[in-house]
């Protein structure tokens, strides 16, 4: 039989990181990619699609391909600095778009499975995050639409809307909440582990298990799905 392969866009991020572990943990090949060279992954700025496009056919075949890039700012709309809001609309959906666009091409005539990371902020936006939210919430509508797009070529397309994850970027996020308002980063952080029913933060391997369950024969009946991994945060 031969070995599956998936593809991490985002490699190098606490999610992506984690899922190059669960694939290569399940048997498959990992093959990933960051703006961030390392050892175990590609060079990648997922906002060229020319540099997406190029990755994408030099890799196949590939069964899966995992979107996990994603960029962050927190801001007042009143204060809202449009080349940061303009930053992660690049990453965030822009670069999804353009991961969609390669693979789906990368794909075709052997089917696959896609999976985008959004967020539980594209499901409920969140103050002082305007440009997060609505880019993860776009990234949303688009798998939707890219999913039914697709059943023909065998490709499903899914999403995965973490809540709190322990990941750099909530630690950003929190360095960025605390500066802003004069508290104590310790104390922000801690705040995020009372959010939600189950008042805790989550580990990045336990978005990661979900991921590579969306690639695997058992959600070989589910596309254009939405599924939180949040610990109940959208529950409260």
């Amino acid at each position: 039989m031969a070995v599956r392969r998936a593809a991490v866009l985002g490699a190098g991020g606490g999610i992506g990181a984690a899922c190059m572990l669960a694939f290569a943990a399940a048997g498959w090949e990992s093959i990933g990619a960051d703006l961030v060279p390392s050892d175990t992954q590609q060079t990648l700025d997922v906002t060229d699609a020319a540099a997406v496009a190029r990755f994408a056919n030099d890799i196949k075949p590939v069964d899966a391909m995992i979107y996990a890039a994603g960029a962050v700012a927190t801001m007042p709309i009143a204060e809202t600095d449009f080349t940061t809001w303009r930053r992660i609309m690049a990453v965030n959906l822009d670069g999804a778009a353009h991961a969609a666009s390669a693979f789906a091409r990368a794909m075709a005539g052997q089917g696959g499975a896609m999976v985008f990371v959004s967020s539980a902020a594209g499901l409920r936006g969140e103050g002082n995050a305007s440009a997060y939210s609505a880019s993860k919430a776009g990234l949303i509508g688009m798998v939707e639409s890219i999913a039914a797009e697709l059943v023909p070529a065998n490709i499903r397309v899914n999403a995965v809307a973490p809540g709190n994850v322990d990941t750099p970027m909530l630690r950003q996020v929190a360095q960025g909440i605390a500066k802003a308002e004069g508290r104590d980063e310790a104390e922000v952080w801690d705040s995020f582990a009372r959010t939600g029913a189950a008042r805790r933060i989550l580990d990045p391997v336990e978005v990661a298990r979900v991921c590579l369950a969306m690639c695997e024969d058992g959600f070989s009946g589910v596309t254009g799905a939405t599924l939180p991994v949040d610990a109940g945060y959208l529950l409260t």
